[in-house]
């Protein structure tokens, strides 16, 4: 008589690999999900980075800066000035520069987009410093506090 062979069976190796697609296939959206919120967390950042270095060049030069550059800081009155600052990967940061002599008084609004953030109700953050009316959508409802929308 011959002693049986050890080993799994087709069968067993074919409801594994099912079982192991089921998985797979339930846990790819909260991935994304997870990798989005890292993604919008990152903008975030970078714009709460962004009003600090904004009020350290408001102390240098009475002013705010008109943008950003990769290189040395460049002091400036109006909006040539330029903020050095690099943005985390994939961030896109557009800094707008808000007219000090006007009624509402000085002021900046910047945005930020990160191209892997596909959700269209919140791929784009701002933040704002100055008036109400610098404020770049409205659910950014206050002055120095990024939102998403």
């Amino acid at each position: 008589m011959r002693q049986s062979e050890r080993g799994f069976t087709i069968i067993e190796l074919i409801v594994v690999i099912v079982v192991l697609g089921v998985l797979t296939t339930m846990a790819l959206p909260r991935l994304r999900y997870t990798k989005e919120r890292a993604y919008r967390a990152s903008m975030m950042s970078d714009l709460k980075n962004l009003v600090a270095l904004q009020e350290g060049y408001f102390s240098a030069a009475n002013d705010y800066a008109g943008g950003l550059t990769s290189g040395p800081e460049k002091v400036a009155k109006g909006a040539s000035g330029r903020i050095s600052f690099t943005p985390s990967p994939g961030n896109t940061i557009a800094v707008t520069r808000r007219n000090p002599a006007g009624a509402r008084g000085p002021g900046w609004t910047a945005t930020v987009r990160n191209p892997q953030v596909t959700t269209k109700s919140a791929d784009i953050c701002g933040i704002y410093i100055g008036h109400k009316a610098y404020a770049p959508n409205a659910k950014v409802a206050s002055a120095g506090i990024p939102a998403c929308y």
